[in-house]
């Protein structure tokens, strides 16, 4: 089953520290970093120097922040539930396993008649989810698991 979330538009382009968005073109930002990082010192170089090595330093991590984008296919995490009449386990994970993991954590977790759920959140698009019932072979392991970007991810069982 393939639950429908809104996608996210266009991500955030690329930081560029040039002139239209430098802070040094925005005279009330400079005023505030000056409040935050140096309002204790009287007026003068010194807080130029600190408030310009801020500003470096807060460019240097804008690109390195937006470097760390994700596609929009990307999986950003994975639920397992794991349902046996009035008992719900659920973990969450960075990953999706392989579909021999997949059994082998359900044939230690599960019993007869339990419901597997997968649901694998990508960054900006839908999730998808995928249960089957335990047990199951290899096959139905194998749709559980399918990465969410290829067609045809839909529940089993």
């Amino acid at each position: 089953m393939i639950s429908d979330r809104p996608c996210a538009s266009s991500g955030i382009g690329v930081f560029h520290a040039n002139a239209t968005t430098h802070p040094a073109r925005q005279a009330w930002l400079l005023r505030e970093l000056e409040e935050w990082f140096a309002g204790e010192l009287p007026d003068g170089c010194d807080r130029c120097r600190i408030v310009g090595r801020a500003v470096r330093a807060a460019t240097a991590d804008a690109h390195r922040w937006l470097g760390e984008r994700l596609e929009a296919d990307d999986v950003v995490r994975v639920d397992l539930h794991l349902t046996s009449g009035l008992h719900r386990r659920h973990s969450v994970f960075p990953t999706v396993p392989c579909p021999l993991t997949l059994l082998l954590i359900c044939l230690d977790q599960c019993r007869v008649g339990d419901e597997v759920l997968l649901v694998q959140e990508l960054a900006e698009r839908d999730c998808v989810e995928a249960r089957a019932t335990w047990p199951f072979g290899m096959d139905v392991a194998q749709t559980l698991t399918r990465p969410a970007w290829l067609p045809s991810v839909a529940g089993t069982g």
